[in-house]
């Protein structure tokens, strides 16, 4: 996650107007992560704690503001 948030935060120094396209690309790689994230855990082992599909958000639960924060966890 760390490595992934400073690429975006380094890609949007070098190109600005890539800022632009950062809500259609969060809307896009939430719906991705989400599903990535339910199929995972239907292959959880035992003993690991599984949220039901309805408990992930269908929208992005974080502002572009916080996706770039360097410091914010979302915990």
């Amino acid at each position: 996650m760390l490595e992934h948030r400073q690429r975006v935060l380094n890609n949007l120094s070098d190109t600005p107007s890539l800022k632009n396209f950062l809500v259609e690309a969060i809307e896009k790689a939430y719906a991705d992560g989400r599903k990535l994230a339910i199929k995972a855990g239907k292959l959880a082992k035992f003993g690991v704690s599984v949220p039901e599909e309805s408990e992930y958000p269908i929208v992005c639960p974080f502002s572009v503001e916080q996706i770039l924060d360097e410091d914010f966890y979302g915990l």
